[in-house]
């Protein structure tokens, strides 16, 4: 019995005994599988985030190496001008006029808009940027033309004024047609161009002979700038002051019946200044219209056509067109008004030079006033003028691209230190200012050299038809 009994727990002890080897055998193996896969997970795992840690790396470098095309294509920028008629007509930057110290915060507000170009761009991406750049800060570079149409005002009366607008008549009148839509209360300085359009007129207007007449059209006056203003807005146009001799209260008053509010009827302004000075026929009146505007028609109007009519109509005026402080788009419109209408265009930026303009015409009246006393118009004086203005307009010039030189220079340093652009892309771009500098300063010197020249065969004509006339007298 008991050798029996220790048997049978030799027996049990010896299948347990088994049973747990098979168990942890079968365990061993379950966990070596288990592990296996774990790790075939792992790598494949790791393989994954290398891969993706690769393309992340090739992005960056691909995103630091260039500004992509989307971002470069800056819309509605001119090509920088590559000849004189294109430097003369591209349109000045916002910025123009002046100095970069003068509107430093509003400047890096505009740059600060603009993508990063850095790392290794191509040419055209370097181009484009330049584009950007140009179209915000070129200067406005006079038009040669317009100093030689200048030039008939000082030939106002003399001899050589064989254009029948030039010769001294028996009435002298002046129309000036104003911009007095919602963005002539925009600041121009210190000041609305409202406000140095009005005080610019008031004083213009005081200078003048007494025997002269005056008148002021203002267009755009009522409503505001919302569609469902636009109707009205664009049927006030109306001469506040009627064409007469400057009386300084009777202005005052009329100064005071507009505000700037609305739209801009400009091409109705023009068609009712000839409805204004109709019964000034240009055979006995010498009749010189201003246009005063900071902006394009938007009355659905055709201003150039209405200009060709103007000039083509019985007042035959002379037509001055200024641009007040006004856009690229306002720029060409207001430019192809002058052209068509034989006229003279400007760009004003303050009060000083909107003056100058006016100044101009006092002077013009002043002749007048002198020749209906008997004067005598001197030649040598007018080519002393002539002179003058030629050295004002190559300093006009130079002003220009001595502005553009130091703002670019200001510009670039800046988006370098903001890690807008790489030293790499700062040294393109003022490659591409010095080519345009170069360029520029260049075609000064022609220009002046020319207007010289147009100058001394001018002047020597007119003397030779005053010896002429003297000779036809004496011989008589």
């Amino acid at each position: 019995m008991g050798k029996t009994w220790r048997w049978s727990i030799t027996v049990l002890f010896f299948l347990l005994a088994m049973i747990i080897s098979a168990c942890a055998s079968s365990e061993g193996q379950e966990s070596s599988t288990e592990n296996g896969q774990g790790d075939e997970q792992n790598e494949e795992s790791a393989e994954n985030e290398e891969g993706e840690a690769a393309d992340a790396a090739e992005q960056e470098k691909t995103d630091e190496s260039s500004t992509s095309e989307e971002s470069l294509s800056f819309a509605d920028i001119p090509d920088p001008p590559t000849d004189l008629d294109g430097l003369i007509d591209y349109p000045a930057g916002p910025f123009a006029g002046i100095a970069y110290e003068d509107q430093e915060k509003d400047i890096q507000e505009a740059l600060a808009e603009l993508p990063k170009l850095t790392g290794e761009p191509s040419n055209e991406e370097i181009e484009s940027y330049w584009a950007k750049l140009l179209s915000l800060f070129a200067e406005d570079f006079p038009d040669p033309e317009n100093v030689v149409k200048k030039w008939r005002t000082l030939s106002f009366g003399s001899p050589e004024a064989d254009n029948p607008k030039l010769q001294f008549k028996e009435n002298y009148n002046v129309e000036i047609i104003l911009d007095a839509s919602g963005s002539m209360a925009a600041y121009a300085g210190s000041k609305s161009r409202m406000a140095i359009a009005k005080e610019s007129i008031t004083e213009f207007a005081s200078g003048l002979p007494e025997d002269a007449n005056v008148g002021l059209r203002a267009y755009g006056f009522e409503g505001s700038g919302a569609d469902s203003d636009k109707e009205l807005s664009c049927a006030s146009n109306e001469l506040v002051y009627d064409i007469q001799p400057y009386e300084k209260d009777s202005l005052d008053q009329a100064m005071e019946k507009f505000q700037p509010a609305g739209w801009t009827p400009l091409a109705d302004a023009i068609n009712l200044a000839i409805e204004d000075l109709k019964e000034y026929d240009g055979e006995y009146n010498t009749n010189i219209i201003y246009v005063v505007s900071d902006g394009i028609e938007t009355c659905d109007g055709d201003p150039v056509t209405a200009a060709e009519e103007l000039a083509d109509s019985d007042i035959t005026p002379l037509v001055n067109v200024i641009g007040l402080d006004v856009d690229s788009e306002g720029q060409k419109q207001l430019k192809d008004i002058a052209d068509v209408s034989d006229g003279t265009y400007t760009l004003v930026k303050n009060q000083d030079q909107l003056m100058d303009e006016f100044e101009r015409t006092q002077n013009m009246a002043s002749e007048w006033r002198q020749w209906k006393a008997d004067a005598v118009s001197d030649v040598r004086q007018i080519s002393v003028d002539r002179m003058q203005m030629i050295r004002d307009f190559r300093g006009e010039w130079a002003d220009g691209w001595q502005r553009e030189y130091t703002t670019f220079s200001e510009v670039f340093d800046y988006l370098e230190s903001n890690d807008t652009i790489s030293r790499e892309v700062k040294t393109a771009l003022y490659d591409l200012r010095d080519e345009r500098i170069d360029m520029t300063t260049d075609y000064q010197d022609q220009i002046f050299d020319d207007l010289y020249e147009l100058k001394e065969k001018q002047i020597d004509k007119a003397r030779e038809e005053i010896e002429d006339k003297y000779n036809q007298q004496t011989d008589s």
